[in-house]
């Protein structure tokens, strides 16, 4: 209740100011607007453009604390209307510059051929605008085939797999990926997609293209705990220390790890192209996450669009969904784990979108409704004691995104002028982050100098805590990065908070847990590995500029040991370029500064 009525107080107050400067200006004065008696009696003549400046002014959490005293955050700028009525005047509109939110479009800012050596502007030039998006494009598919041997190409090899196996890939997939990116439901799976998938032999239907999809991402969850050193959730109760390779690794041995069962599920998805329901709406999303983690961007790109397809479609079928009965509270899962991703890499590579966001003001975050279940033995077997942790980890994830969408929304577009970009906005979207980070349930709490990842109990543990202390500081970065424009072009209009602000958000894009460490010691398992890589290039450019910088107020603001974090940053950009040709071109022009 104190949050709502602070956020109502904030938003009377901006209201207030914004009427006393109308009602101040010269052209208001000499010509106010004539009100007659029916205006007045029409509430809608008088509360609607009350509501255009609400929804221009700023986006606010309309939100409720559930029981848990999670904030539900309310829709993104993206979805909200336009006012009618411009509050700026065309010729402010005219001098406006968009800003991308890309990190790849900061090698785009006319400053940046200024200030950084001439070998890196013209190869930059040379590449052109979107070498990003042709380098991905351009590079080979999938190999078809992968490490069988020619005895075993037929499906016996599949069918010959022992239930352990499978089990174990399994538990792999469920204790690494799905806690990150719940698309499935444990027990279902265990309960039913996984056994009509085996009676069938691994036919060609729905249910074996998800089961091998599970089992393509468990082997990169394997790969993962490997690259970790932590024992497998089947060697927990071993006397071992750490990794210890099971008797099955030779099906780890495809390059990327799990292609063989992902090249089986898409020879019979073929057949099921048109299928239009969950299940396959549930298959492309794991498709878009092994895509993902293998760093193929485009690739993802596709399978997240076929993924919105599916959730649109059933959206627009069905009328009235129950989201608090099990199948549509898996919808909204779904639905936000595909729209999380699509904002990510449409942003960063400026895609197409979907068509997805249309819907986000209208889709409930996931309550987990658990899947009804008969009394039986597997109903305990597959309760899991950190499921609320990671529940409420994947609802911190889509609130900050939802963030993330209104900085974008309401800073990445710059005027040279003083006061740009307004003080009130850039107050109002820090609150938010911070009323983010003060909401989370206390079990996802963490401090600045939290650093205890590598005391974790399993890859997803040690990724969940990561994820969410870095999220937090790309969300304070984002917010001064439109200032770090500003200093470099417009260095006049700056004063000293400006300035300020520009060395704070340099310091909150270092030392992401994500970038460093044990995640980019387990790559099979670190989510975003194309985002990361993105982030860090871009910033790599932003500190090479402000130490370039003729302006000694802006080399000022470089925090100390920045070159140590941009080494750390050069460090995860070429070591993920062998996945990602992309990734690689980065690395290779980076290295001319």
């Amino acid at each position: 209740m104190t949050q709502a009525i602070n956020a109502i107080r904030r938003l009377e107050n901006k209201i207030e100011d914004l009427t006393t400067t109308i009602l101040s200006s010269p052209r208001y004065s000499s010509h106010p607007p004539q009100r007659s008696s029916e205006h007045l009696s029409t509430p809608s003549a008088t509360s609607q453009p009350m509501i255009d400046v609400a929804s221009h002014v700023t986006a606010l959490p309309t939100s409720q604390l559930d029981s848990s005293g999670f904030s539900e955050v309310g829709p993104s700028p993206q979805v909200v209307g336009t006012p009618s009525t411009d509050l700026h005047s065309s010729s402010e509109n005219a001098r406006k510059i968009f800003l991308s939110f890309s990190q790849h479009g900061v090698a785009a800012w006319p400053a940046m051929k200024q200030i950084l050596p001439a070998s890196f502007v013209i190869s930059c030039e040379a590449l052109g605008k979107d070498y990003v998006v042709e380098y991905e494009s351009q590079r080979q598919p999938l190999p078809m085939d992968s490490n069988i041997s020619n005895e075993n190409r037929a499906n016996s090899w599949l069918t010959g797999l022992p239930l352990s196996v499978v089990q174990e890939l399994s538990d792999a997939y469920f204790a690494v990926f799905h806690r990150n990116m719940p698309v499935l439901d444990k027990f279902y799976f265990f309960s039913s997609t996984l056994s009509l998938a085996m009676e069938s032999s691994f036919d060609f239907n729905i249910e074996t293209c998800l089961v091998l999809n599970v089992l393509a991402l468990g082997c990169l969850a394997v790969k993962a705990y490997e690259e970790g050193n932590f024992a497998l959730p089947s060697q927990k109760l071993s006397t071992a220390n750490g990794f210890v390779r099971p008797e099955w690794y030779d099906l780890m041995l495809d390059d990327p790890p799990g292609l063989r069962f992902f090249n089986e599920a898409r020879k019979r998805v073929g057949f099921l192209m048109c299928q239009n329901d969950l299940q396959a709406g549930h298959y492309y999303m794991l498709s878009t996450l092994y895509y993902a983690q293998i760093v193929r961007p485009i690739d993802s790109w596709v399978t997240v669009n076929r993924t919105a397809l599916h959730c649109t479609s059933m959206l627009k079928r069905h009328e009235n969904i129950d989201f608090d009965a099990w199948e549509g509270d898996m919808l909204c899962r779904l639905f936000w784990n595909a729209l999380m991703y699509e904002s990510i890499i449409t942003q960063e590579l400026d895609l197409p979108l979907s068509g997805l966001q249309e819907f986000e003001a209208d889709m409930p975050i996931p309550k987990f409704t658990s899947c009804p279940r008969p009394k039986t033995s597997i109903s305990g077997l597959l309760v899991d004691d950190d499921d609320s942790f990671f529940n409420f980890h994947f609802l911190a994830q889509a609130a900050h995104r939802i963030i993330l969408n209104r900085v974008r929304y309401h800073m990445y577009s710059f005027i040279e002028k003083k006061g740009s970009p307004t003080h009130s906005i850039t107050t109002e979207m820090h609150h938010q982050v911070e009323q983010w980070r003060s909401n989370l349930p206390p079990s996802l709490q963490f401090s600045d100098e939290d650093d205890d990842v590598e005391d974790s109990a399993s890859p997803a543990h040690v990724i969940a805590k990561a994820m969410l202390r870095s999220r937090y500081f790309v969300a304070k970065f984002h917010i001064g990065r439109p200032y770090f424009y500003k200093a470099l072009h417009a260095p006049a209009h700056m004063n000293d908070s400006e300035y300020t602000r520009v060395a704070e958000c340099l310091r909150d894009g270092m030392y992401w847990p994500t970038t460093m460490g044990l995640c980019t010691l387990m790559k099979s398992a670190l989510p975003l590995k194309f985002g990361w890589c993105s982030q860090c290039f871009g910033q790599v450019l932003l500190f090479h500029a402000a130490a370039r910088s003729g302006d000694a107020k802006l080399r000022a603001t470089l925090p100390p040991g920045w070159r140590d974090w941009v080494h750390i940053m050069m460090q995860l950009i070429e070591s993920c370029g062998k996945y990602s040709p992309a990734i690689a071109k980065d690395a290779e022009i980076l290295q001319l500064l």
